[in-house]
C-alpha cells in the first residue's frame, strides 16, 4: 500500500527513483580543482585535450577565472558548438587530435558529439580521418614554467600517446588531470605504465578526481586521476593530519 502511495505521488512531480547500481562511484573533479585553488593553486594556461563541447572548461572557468583556455578536439561534429562557445567565453579552440607525432589519426564515426568516439589503429571505412598534432607543437613554446599551466587529457585510452607527444610541454605543466583505464580494451596504458611515465617525467599522484564503475556488475573501469610536478608548493604539505 506505501509503495502505491509513494508511486502516486511522485508521479505529480517532475522526479523520478531508480536503483543505484553503483556505475558512477564519485565525481568530485570540481571538488578537487576547488581544492587546489584554496591552497594557492591559480594557474594562467588550461589545456584542455578532449574537449568535446567544452564542458570542462566552462565550468573550470568559474573556479580559475584569470586563466587562459586552450581547447583541442577533433570531432567535426563537436566544432560549431565549441566556435560558439569559444568565441563568448574568449577560449581559444585547435581543431585537431592529440598523438605523439604530426600528421593524421582515424577516428570513430559517430552521428553527433559522442564522448566515446576514440581513435581507430586500424583503418577502415568505419573511421574518419583528423589533423593530428603534439603538445609540444602546439604549446611547447608559448607555456612557461612561470604559467603553472593545467593540462586535462580525456582521450579515451590515447592519453599515453598524447603525452608522448608533449616531451617539452610537460617541463612546464604543474597540474595533470588524465582519464585512466584499469583494464585494456585496445591500446589503453596500464596504470602502472602511466605512472612509471610521469614518475620519470617529475609527477606524483596527488588526488583521485572520480571513479567510475561498469553498468552490469560495477567493476571499477575507469577513473580520472590528478598529479602534480615535484616541487610544486601544493605538495609542500606533506602531513598526515
Amino acid at each position: 500500500m506505501l509503495k502505491e502511495i509513494v508511486k502516486a505521488v511522485l508521479e505529480k512531480t517532475p522526479y523520478r527513483i531508480v536503483r543505484d547500481r553503483g556505475a558512477n562511484r564519485f565525481q568530485a573533479i570540481d571538488a578537487a580543482l576547488n581544492n587546489m585553488r584554496d591552497r594557492g593553486y591559480q594557474p594562467r594556461v588550461v589545456i584542455d585535450g578532449g574537449a568535446h563541447l567544452g564542458l570542462f572548461s566552462f565550468e573550470t572557468k568559474k573556479i580559475f577565472p584569470a586563466a587562459a583556455f586552450h581547447l583541442v578536439e577533433p570531432q567535426p561534429s563537436c566544432i560549431e558548438p565549441l566556435r560558439a562557445l569559444c568565441a563568448k567565453e574568449g577560449f581559444v579552440l585547435h581543431e585537431c587530435a592529440l598523438s605523439d607525432r604530426v600528421g593524421q589519426l582515424g577516428m570513430s564515426l559517430a552521428d553527433g558529439p559522442n564522448t566515446g568516439v576514440h581513435v581507430e589503429i586500424s583503418r577502415n571505412d568505419a573511421v574518419t580521418l583528423v589533423r593530428a598534432t603534439t603538445l609540444d607543437a602546439l604549446f611547447g613554446n608559448i607555456v612557461g614554467i612561470e604559467d603553472r599551466a593545467l593540462l586535462k587529457l580525456d582521450l579515451q585510452g590515447y592519453e599515453l600517446h598524447a603525452l608522448r607527444g608533449g616531451a617539452m610541454l610537460l617541463s612546464s605543466i604543474e597540474i595533470i588531470l588524465t582519464e585512466v583505464s584499469f583494464f585494456s580494451q585496445a591500446y589503453e596504458p596500464s596504470i602502472l605504465e602511466l605512472l612509471a611515465f610521469l614518475d620519470e617525467k617529475g609527477f606524483l599522484l596527488y588526488d583521485v578526481a572520480a571513479l567510475a564503475g561498469r553498468t552490469r556488475d560495477n567493476r571499477l573501469r575507469q577513473g580520472d586521476l590528478i598529479f602534480a610536478r615535484k616541487g610544486t608548493r601544493l605538495l609542500e604539505d606533506g602531513n598526515w593530519a
